[in-house]
């Protein structure tokens, strides 16, 4: 996803509305490993990929989310 798009979606927020939000860029990504540096292009390709599986990680996360709200709420 581009910054400009990410832009958007957060406009339709309140600024002082609370968010969950999650973001890797490719320096954080890199950084991860000693020896792992990419080009602009296969980030590209790394943010494609992962951006046509997302829905499996924000499901996970979306469990994840659940427990701790019943967690909170006494549920």
């Amino acid at each position: 996803m581009k910054v400009q798009e990410l832009v958007e979606q957060l406009k339709q927020y309140e600024p002082d509305h609370e968010l969950i939000v999650a973001y890797w860029d490719k320096e954080t990504i890199e950084g991860y490993t000693e020896d792992l540096t990419m080009t602009p292009d296969q980030w590209s390709e790394v943010v494609f990929e992962y951006e046509d599986g997302e829905y499996y990680w924000q499901s996970l996360a979306a469990e994840d989310f659940v427990d701790l709200a019943n967690k909170v709420v006494g549920a």
